[in-house]
Order: structure tokens, then sequence, then C-alpha cells
């Protein structure tokens, strides 16, 4: 049975430093700009990444558990 536990909501923060906020407004040719935002987009993501990972991976883990038992009691 599964013990009940209190959720824990992350939080998500994105921070851009104040450099790449000013690249930003900077006009450039379409081909970089579209290779700033890509840089941007990307550097977002592995924040977000970083907060799902941190979140799920102790319930990855103790689902891990939890079926490696199952199996030993099946053999």
């Amino acid at each position: 049975m599964i013990r009940s536990q209190q959720a824990v909501h992350p939080k998500f923060r994105v921070q851009i430093s104040r450099n790449v906020r000013q690249q930003a407004l900077v006009p450039l040719p379409a081909a970089d700009a579209q290779q700033l935002a890509l840089i941007i987009g990307y550097q977002a993501m592995a924040l977000i990444n970083r907060d799902l990972t941190r979140a799920f991976t102790p319930c990855e883990e103790e689902a891990e558990r939890r079926l490696t038992q199952f199996r030993m009691t099946q053999h």
C-alpha cells in the first residue's frame, strides 16, 4: 500500500542575466536573432528540466525499489 505523503510543489524559476536581456533588445540580423532566441530558450528549458528532475527523482527511486522488491518475491 502506498503511504501518503504531503505533496511537494516545485517552484520553477527562470533567471536571465542582464547581458542576455540587453542583447535581446539590440537589433540583429535575422539569423543571429534566431540563434540568440534558441540559446535563451535552451537555457530556460535547462533550468526547468533541472527542477523537474529534482521533483520526480524521489518518486522514480521509490517505484524502482518497489518493483525490485516485487520481482524478488516472484522468484
